[in-house]
């Protein structure tokens, strides 16, 4: 059954497929939630193969995505490519989300691994008197899940 609409609702992506998109993308949408309020906001990150990291910046106004996430709290994070109606992927990367500290060894490291990918964010955030405060997280994988459609799948 799932052949006969699989140019609409897409087919399993093999793994390097899924490491591809989620290594080129540098950005997705995360979702978190507190108390059974689901909570979505566009990321910028940077995938290693195992782990997803990224840089929360807060620069004054509305920061509510500090509320919802927290050490050991489950995440989603949807990292999609469009090109056409039939011509599309999306993956899924599901598991605990874990702070990385500015003031711990792995805070360097976890910059570098951002600069150093297709990340939209940029360390110079650091150095800049605008920001405010700059929350690092790494989301371990535990499930990911990728479904694509391929215009020779029509």
């Amino acid at each position: 059954m799932m052949e006969a609409y699989g140019q609409w609702l897409g087919t399993a992506m093999n793994e390097r497929d899924i490491d591809d998109l989620l290594d080129s993308a540098g950005w997705g949408v995360l979702a978190l939630a507190a108390d059974d309020v689901p909570y979505s906001l566009p990321v910028s990150f940077a995938y290693d193969g195992e782990t997803v990291r990224f840089v929360f910046l807060e620069a004054g106004g509305s920061n509510t995505k500090f509320d919802y996430i927290a050490d050991g709290k489950t995440a989603r994070l949807l990292v999609t490519r469009t090109s056409g109606r039939f011509d599309w992927q999306s993956v899924s990367v599901v598991g605990p989300v874990e702070a990385v500290e500015q003031d711990s060894d792995e805070w360097e490291e976890h910059l570098r691994i951002i600069d150093e990918s297709h990340a939209w964010f940029s360390a110079d955030f650091e150095r800049s008197d605008s920001i405010e405060k700059l929350q690092g997280w790494q989301l371990e994988a535990e499930e990911i899940h990728g479904v694509e459609v391929t215009p020779d799948a029509e």
